[in-house]
């Protein structure tokens, strides 16, 4: 009865949501922007490396995308 209950232990704690990557934050900066946010002020710790990088590639975007309008 014990292994079945450790097994169910482990599969439930397999069905969270899976972490983001940096591509999925730099096509939503502001998500970026509220879990860096987050893990600036030691809320959360999940996801903050993905979010740096995907904030930093977004607003790498959006000077490349200036820059191409001002020529």
């Amino acid at each position: 009865m014990t292994r079945i209950a450790l097994l169910a232990a482990f599969a439930l704690a397999g069905c969270g949501a899976p972490d983001r990557t940096a591509g999925e934050f730099a096509a939503d900066p502001d998500a970026a922007a509220r879990i860096v946010a987050a893990c600036d002020a030691g809320r959360t710790q999940t996801e903050c490396e993905a979010a740096r990088r995907g904030l930093a590639e977004a607003r790498r975007d959006a000077r490349m995308r200036a820059y191409e309008q001002a020529f």
